[in-house]
């Protein structure tokens, strides 16, 4: 394997240096001791200097430096629920309760038990629950405690948007959030919620909720105890910056087939079964099982391309609109607002 290819594979598993700072300076901002939390952490520099802009952090130091900022504020969730703090511990108990569930639906039904039974102990109003729309085919996630300032509504739903990548490792698929609500104002630096979101957002709404697909309730779980102890290693990761994608389901084979360069024209549904070796019939049923369909699979790989080259490339957008593959900009311009709810231009 070349060089390039080596510090290419080790960029992708790295974390970007910003959520690192962003860790540390909410760290700072409920008097951490940064400095022993660096040292408890084994973090070989201070990731807040200004000369380490390159240095790349592994996920596993960012894990190791989550759970030191955790043990230091005594609150797993980061001192973002003010209704009450969440004692160290009770993410792997929430996590235990869910994962002998016969399915993702008793799955979240047990986790919205075990979280319920948690605020009603420390005497505070919440309302957390599972809705599914069946004509539409839709489940709807919320959460509002009513000890909850506007100020942190919006890691308030965060929080649901990193619960359901926990639900997704569980059955082993992908679960992407087709729209959301929270109870806060919208923020004036959007860069967080964009990273958990890249789905319309509406603002100033009674709860803070999540959509997907219904058909992903009806998924098997296919963790055991023993991949659990496992996954809480590098849980911070995993459930902050980039899910743990399954390397069996369709869809991750799809993604893989379609790249990250859409100049030329994707695959057709006929040509993709040739590719995958496999009838109509199943490619439609395993779509199907996964809550997801191969128009939304190109869709938000081209979404995902366009959102990483408009935040962090210096093309304008009509170059990023030829580079996902549309030749006319106005038809870029429709598509990027339906699939985040901004244009392209107000996104960047």
């Amino acid at each position: 394997m070349s060089i390039e290819r080596v510090n290419s594979a080790l960029y992708k598993k790295s974390v970007p240096m910003e959520f690192t700072r962003a860790l540390l300076a909410q760290a700072r901002a409920y008097n951490c001791d940064v400095e022993g939390v660096l040292r408890a952490a084994g973090f070989p520099f201070d990731p807040l200097r200004q000369d380490v802009q390159t240095v790349l952090v592994s996920r596993e130091q960012y894990s190791r430096l989550c759970l030191a900022v955790i043990r230091e504020l005594g609150d797993e969730s980061g001192g973002v629920m003010p209704d009450v703090q969440t004692p160290i511990g009770t993410t792997r108990m929430i996590a235990l309760s869910m994962i002998n569930s016969s399915n993702l639906l008793s799955a979240l039904h047990r986790g919205i038990e075990f979280n319920g039974v948690c605020r009603v102990r420390q005497g505070a109003d919440v309302i957390n629950r599972l809705t599914v729309d069946h004509e539409r085919k839709e489940a709807t996630l919320t959460y509002l405690s009513q000890n909850d300032t506007k100020q942190f509504q919006h890691s308030v739903l965060c929080n649901l948007a990193i619960w359901l990548r926990f639900g997704g490792w569980l059955i082993d698929q992908r679960i992407d959030v087709t729209s959301a609500t929270c109870a806060g104002p919208k923020p004036k630096f959007l860069a967080g919620m964009r990273h958990f979101f890249p789905c319309p957002v509406e603002y100033g709404q009674t709860v803070n909720s999540v959509t997907f697909s219904a058909r992903h309730l009806d998924a098997e779980l296919v963790r055991d105890e023993k991949a659990l102890e496992q996954f809480l290693k590098l849980a911070p990761y995993y459930m902050i910056i980039e899910p743990l994608l399954s390397t069996f389901s369709i869809t991750h084979r799809i993604r893989g087939i379609l790249g990250d360069d859409f100049r030329q024209e994707m695959p057709s549904f006929e040509g993709l079964t040739v590719l995958l070796n496999m009838s109509a019939r199943t490619l439609r049923r395993r779509l199907d099982k996964e809550g997801t369909s191969y128009q939304r699979i190109k869709d938000n790989a081209r979404r995902d391309v366009a959102i990483s080259m408009l935040s962090r490339d210096r093309l304008t957008v009509s170059e990023v609109a030829e580079q996902v593959g549309f030749s006319d900009p106005s038809a870029f311009h429709r598509s990027f607002k339906k699939w985040t709810g901004e244009s392209p231009g107000s996104y960047r």
